[in-house]
C-alpha cells in the first residue's frame, strides 16, 4: 500500500524535480515506511529521499535543477515482503521495465508460479515484482490475472512508453491531468496540484454532481484539468506521439443470472466465494485486523476471518453519548459467541469535530455529511495495526438499501398513472412516494434516492452554466448493457457509483490518513461476479432484504445480528450543526458567501430550511475552497 507520482515531460518542455519532490512528500501518510525516485533523461538516475531505508544513491533534494523527460516518485507502507528488496521504483532484471505500484495483488503466489515455470526468477518475496514480471510477459492482459486492488505505472524504455492501470472496483485510487507540456499522475488529488503545474480552478460541471450525487461521477473531479482513471481502465502514453489511448479491461457481469440455480446451491456459492474472498485477504507480513459493527457483514466477516485466524483482533466503535448509533451489543453477542479477541473502542464524538479540517484534506471534494471513517482508521492505528478488513459491499450486493426495497412501488407507481392524480390529495407522507412516479426509467429512479440537491436547486444556487443530471447516471454507465430485472441493474449502479465513486475514495483516503490499509472481501471481483449469478429472488424474498446473505450469515453470526435494524455508521450531524459545529458552520457559511461564487439568497433559503445535509454541502465546500484552490 503506496502513494505513487509521475511527471512526464512532453514536448520539449522539462520540469524541475521539485514538482516531483513536493508530489511525492505530500503523500508521506501513503507510505511512511520508505521513499525512492527515479528520473530518466539518457538513463535512469536513482535518487533517495528522507525516509528511504537504504542510502546507497544521492539524494533527490540534489536534482532541484536537474532536467528530466520522466521522473518517479514512491512512498511506500510496508505489508507483503519487510525488506529492502521491496523498494520502489523497481526494474525488471533488463531494466527496460520500471514500476511503482499502489495496492496490492493478492494471488501473487499462484501467478510467481507460473512465471517461474516460464522461466523467469525473483529477487524479492513482493507481489510488485510478480506485477512487473507479470507485464513483461502478457503486457495489459496481466491484468486479467490479478486479483487485487491496485493503482499502478510502468515505464517500457525499449517502446517508449507509459502504462497506467486501475483496479477492477478502484479501491485504489489514481488521478491525472495532462497539457501540451506535461502529463501528471498521482493518487491524491492534493498531489497532482502540489507539482504547481496545474492551476487548480473549480470544475463547475464537476461540482455540480458533487453537490447532485454527492461526488463528481469519475472520471469528473471538482478541479478543473484533474481526471479520475475510472476503475478497469488503463492509459497507454505512447511518449514518441503523446498520444493518450484509455481502455476497459473489465466490467461488471450483468444479465447473467443462472436462474436454475436454488437457494441451497446459491447459498454454497456464496459462502465459499467469500471464505475465499477472506483467506486471500489475511495474506501479509504484518498484522490484519477487522471491523465488527454488529450488522451482518462485516460480523460475518470477523467470524470467518477468526476461523482462518484465531488471534485476529477484532475492532467495534461506539459513540459515548449517542448508544442509538453503535451496534455495540450486537457484536458483543457475537464475539461472545465464539470468543472472538474482541476490542471495543468506546470514543468521544467529539473527536470527529476536532478533526474536520484533516477530514476534508483526506476526502478532498465536498461531501454532504459526516463519515465515521476517519475515527475507525485512528483506532486501527491506535490498535497498530497496518491492515484492516471492512464489510462494505454487502448492501449493494444483496440489496439492504431503501432503494432496493422500493423498487416494487415505483414499478406499481409506473403501471397505474391514474392513482397519481389522485393519492397526493389524501395523506403528506403519501406525497413523498408518489414523486417516485415522475421518474421513467431505472437510472433516473436510482438517481433519486443518491440526490442532495435536485438540479433546479443548483442551478438557483451556481452562477454558472446549467447542467442536466437526470440521465448521467445511465449514460455513464450502462455502455448500452441490458439489465436481468431492476434490482440489478441497481446493484450494478451502486458498485459504479456509490462504491467505486464515493465509498472508495471516503475509506481509502481515511485509512491511509493514519497509514493503514483497508481491504474488502465482499469487493473481490470473484464474488462480485458469483453474486451477479445468484437469481434475484434469493436476494430478497418477501420483505427480507439480503435474504441469501442473510442464509450465510445466520451460520456465523449471534439471532441479535440478524434481527436488529439497520445504523450503519451515522453520526448526529444536525445536533451538531446546531450546538458544537454551530461556529465553524456560520463563519464558513460567510464566508462562501463573500466569495460571490453562488447566489446568496439561495444560500439563506437553504439555511432557513435548516436541512443539515444541503448546509453541510455549503460547509464543506467553503472548506474544500480554503485547502485546494486557496488563490
Amino acid at each position: 500500500m503506496c502513494g505513487i507520482a509521475g511527471i512526464i515531460n512532453l514536448n520539449e518542455s522539462l520540469s524541475k524535480s521539485s514538482s516531483l519532490i513536493s508530489m511525492t512528500k505530500s503523500m508521506v501518510n501513503r507510505g511512511p515506511d520508505d521513499e525512492g525516485y527515479m528520473l530518466f533523461d539518457e538513463q535512469p538516475l536513482p535518487f533517495i529521499g528522507d525516509d528511504t531505508i537504504c542510502k546507497n544513491h544521492a539524494h533527490i533534494n540534489t536534482t532541484y535543477n536537474q532536467p528530466f523527460k520522466i521522473g518517479l516518485g514512491f512512498r511506500q507502507l510496508k505489508i507483503i515482503d519487510l525488506s529492502n528488496n521491496s523498494h520502489q521504483p523497481m526494474c525488471d532484471v533488463d531494466k527496460r521495465y520500471w514500476i511503482i505500484f499502489n495496492g496490492e495483488v493478492y494471488n501473487f503466489k499462484e501467478i510467481k508460479t507460473e512465471l517461474i515455470n516460464l522461466g523467469y526468477s525473483f529477487f524479492s518475496n513482493s507481489d510488485t515484482e510478480v506485477v512487473l514480471n507479470a507485464y513483461k510477459q502478457w503486457s495489459e492482459k496481466a491484468l486479467d490475472k490479478f486479483n487485487g486492488m491496485f493503482a499502478l505505472a510502468i515505464y517500457d524504455n525499449v517502446k517508449n512508453e507509459i502504462f497506467i492501470a486501475r483496479d477492477r472496483i478502484g479501491i485504489k485510487p489514481i488521478y491525472y491531468s495532462y497539457d501540451k507540456n506535461h502529463f501528471v499522475f498521482a493518487s491524491t488529488i492534493k498531489s497532482i496540484i502540489d507539482s504547481q503545474l496545474i492551476e487548480p480552478k473549480i470544475n463547475w460541471n464537476g461540482l455540480w454532481q458533487n453537490f447532485r450525487f454527492s461526488i463528481a461521477q469519475r472520471p469528473n473531479t471538482c478541479i478543473e484539468n484533474i481526471i479520475a482513471l475510472e476503475p478497469a481502465h488503463f492509459l497507454k502514453i505512447n511518449l514518441k506521439s503523446n498520444a493518450v489511448r484509455k481502455t476497459r479491461y473489465w466490467e461488471i457481469p450483468v444479465n447473467n443470472q443462472d436462474l436454475t440455480l436454488t437457494e441451497e446451491k446459491s447459498i454454497k456459492l456464496i459462502e465459499e466465494n467469500l471464505y475465499n474472498a477472506i483467506k486471500y485477504r489475511l495474506n501479509a507480513d504484518v498484522e490484519v485486523g477487522v471491523f465488527m459493527s454488529g450488522g451482518i457483514d462485516s460480523t460475518t466477516i470477523a467470524v470467518i476471518a477468526s476461523k482462518l485466524n484465531p488471534s485476529i483482533k477484532v475492532l467495534t466503535l461506539g459513540l459515548k453519548g449517542y448508544n442509538n448509533y453503535d451496534e455495540i451489543s450486537q457484536a458483543e453477542d457475537t464475539a461472545n459467541l465464539h470468543q472472538l479477541n474482541h476490542y471495543i473502542s468506546n470514543v468521544n464524538p467529539l473527536e470527529i469535530i476536532d478533526n474536520i479540517n484533516q477530514i476534508i484534506l483526506a476526502y478532498e471534494e465536498p461531501y454532504h455529511n459526516l463519515s465515521a471513517n476517519y475515527i475507525l482508521a485512528k483506532i486501527a492505528s491506535e490498535n497498530k495495526l497496518k491492515v484492516i478488513l471492512n464489510g462494505l459491499g454487502g448492501d449493494e450486493l444483496f440489496g439492504g438499501y431503501d432503494v432496493y426495497k422500493k423498487l416494487s412501488l415505483w414499478k406499481y407507481l409506473q403501471k397505474n398513472r391514474t392513482i397519481v392524480k389522485i393519492l397526493p390529495k389524501i395523506h403528506q407522507k403519501i406525497k413523498k412516494g408518489i414523486q417516485l412516479s415522475n421518474y421513467n426509467n431505472i437510472g433516473e429512479y436510482y438517481s433519486h434516492y443518491y440526490t442532495t440537491f435536485n438540479d433546479q436547486e443548483i442551478g438557483n444556487l451556481f452562477k454558472t452554466k446549467k447542467y442536466n443530471t437526470k440521465h448521467t447516471i445511465s449514460e455513464l454507465y450502462e455502455n448500452k448493457m441490458s439489465f436481468t430485472d431492476d434490482f440489478e441493474a441497481i446493484s450494478f449502479y451502486n458498485l459504479k457509483s456509490y462504491i467505486s465513486n464515493h465509498q472508495m475514495r471516503a475509506v481509502d483516503q481515511s485509512t491511509m490518513s493514519f497509514s493503514i490499509e483497508g481491504r474488502f472481501p465482499l469487493l473481490d471481483h470473484n464474488f462480485i461476479e458469483t453474486a451477479f449469478k445468484i437469481p434475484t429472488r434469493h436476494k430478497i424474498k418477501g420483505n427480507t432484504q439480503k435474504y441469501i446473505l442473510r442464509q450465510v450469515a445466520k451460520k456465523h453470526i449471534a439471532p441479535s445480528c440478524l434481527t436488529m435494524n439497520k445504523k450503519g455508521l451515522g453520526l448526529p450531524l444536525e445536533h451538531w450543526i446546531n450546538n458544537e459545529l454551530r461556529e465553524l458552520t456560520f463563519d464558513s457559511i460567510q464566508k462562501l458567501k463573500h466569495r460571490s461564487l453562488f447566489d446568496n439568497n439561495q444560500i439563506d433559503t437553504i439555511l432557513k430550511s435548516k436541512d443539515a445535509n444541503k448546509i453541510w454541502q455549503l460547509v464543506t465546500t467553503e472548506l474544500w475552497i480554503q485547502k485546494f484552490l486557496s488563490n
